[in-house]
């Protein structure tokens, strides 16, 4: 009776686990849900449609948007096409050697055939009439039933080689039209990158043409680091209740001093370097080759995955305890809001999305809102 009571227990202790797992869950999703609201208002208010510099805030937004999504479909047709070069000359490689198996067995049959010319005089009827020794024929036979077995099995192998052939160039005949398919698809991709970019350039030109002076260049670039300081709030404030699976992880404040770049490149803006009059820059700016990998620098949730006025397609990871990290004007995003993510993770690559006339990488840590100088942070 005990045994059933310590059953039933368990039972007990899996459902309401179960029941509290399922509870977490659905919080996570209904926080992530109002996160995306929130986000979503505000992007609204800071698209200003009523204003030139706000219609031309959104033609950036959509196209960069654009060269983000084909630039990643770029990456992807590239990987299967080197896939398919690979796997293409697999198959060919099978093939030579296959060749090469049919050419030396051919020789081996055409030199049992040569044999079994040479002594064909011999035929049973001879071996008898000549009064050989018994053994003689005896083993003259065995020789005979050796031979056609021998011929008959070197047959019967070439067969098969030529089958094994035939299905690998059906195979090589189909790898070769998937790999054209592939070139043709990557070139028309490649194209539509370079007409987004075309058109890029064009909007940048307007946009520039809306900041005659450099007060009105202030006065937006004042107005974008309020909203995403605004920003940055609002995430923290959303995130307050939020199930924490950072503390699985090395807390990041552990971490100081140990930290990789978020990518390889040269640094050529410094935290706290004048930006305009008295504005500073509150990150660091990484110069890199376009479509290069960023990696986050920490374990974390991602928390913004989208785009953002003057930061372009921008990345916030949550990791825990008022711990931030930025990694903003990316070309391409890996990662989506809600994702969870570990150290040296590929969230992005490089770009120039923001409006920056150079590929490179923007990236800040901050403190309960607060950036922080990452040079104290980071193993440079």
């Amino acid at each position: 009776m005990r045994y059933i009571w310590l059953i039933l227990a368990f039972l007990l202790f899996g459902l309401i686990a179960a029941s509290a797992d399922e509870s977490v869950k659905e919080s996570t999703t209904e926080q992530l849900r109002q996160l995306e609201l929130r986000i979503s208002e505000l992007q609204q208010e800071m698209h200003d449609t009523k204003t030139q510099y706000g219609q031309r805030q959104q033609q950036l937004q959509h196209i960069e948007e654009n060269i983000g999504e084909v630039a990643q479909n770029l990456e992807i047709l590239y990987g299967a096409f080197t896939n398919k070069q690979i796997s293409l000359t697999s198959l060919k490689t099978r093939q030579q050697k296959l060749q090469s198996q049919l050419d030396i067995r051919r020789k081996i049959l055409a030199q049992q055939f040569h044999e079994a010319y040479v002594i064909k005089h011999q035929d049973y009827l001879k071996l008898w009439l000549n009064q050989e020794q018994p053994s003689t024929i005896s083993r003259l036979l065995t020789y005979y039933q050796y031979s056609n077995r021998a011929k008959l099995k070197q047959i019967k192998k070439i067969k098969t080689t030529l089958q094994r052939l035939t299905t690998l160039e059906q195979s090589i005949k189909l790898e070769s039209i998937d790999l054209n398919q592939l070139v043709y698809n990557h070139n028309h991709r490649k194209k539509d990158l370079e007409l987004a970019y075309n058109k890029r350039h064009t909007i940048l030109i307007q946009l520039a043409s809306t900041l005659k002076n450099q007060d009105k260049e202030l006065k937006h670039l004042a107005e974008d680091k309020q909203k995403l300081q605004k920003l940055l709030t609002t995430l923290e404030d959303t995130l307050k209740t939020s199930p924490d699976k950072t503390q699985e992880y090395t807390q990041l404040s552990e971490l100081k001093g140990k930290l990789p770049l978020p990518v390889t490149g040269k640094i050529i803006k410094k935290f706290g370097q004048r930006l305009v009059n008295h504005l500073k820059w509150q990150g660091i700016l990484i110069s890199a080759p376009q479509g290069r990998k960023i990696q986050a620098i920490a374990a974390g949730r991602v928390v913004f995955a989208q785009w953002f006025r003057n930061l372009g397609l921008l990345v916030i990871i949550d990791h825990g305890n008022k711990y931030m990290s930025l990694y903003a004007h990316n070309q391409s995003l890996y990662v989506k809001n809600g994702d969870w993510v570990n150290a040296n993770m590929s969230i992005a690559t490089v770009g120039s999305s923001g409006g920056q006339k150079i590929p490179a990488l923007y990236f800040e840590i901050r403190y309960q809102g607060i950036p922080q100088a990452p040079q104290n942070w980071l193993r440079l």
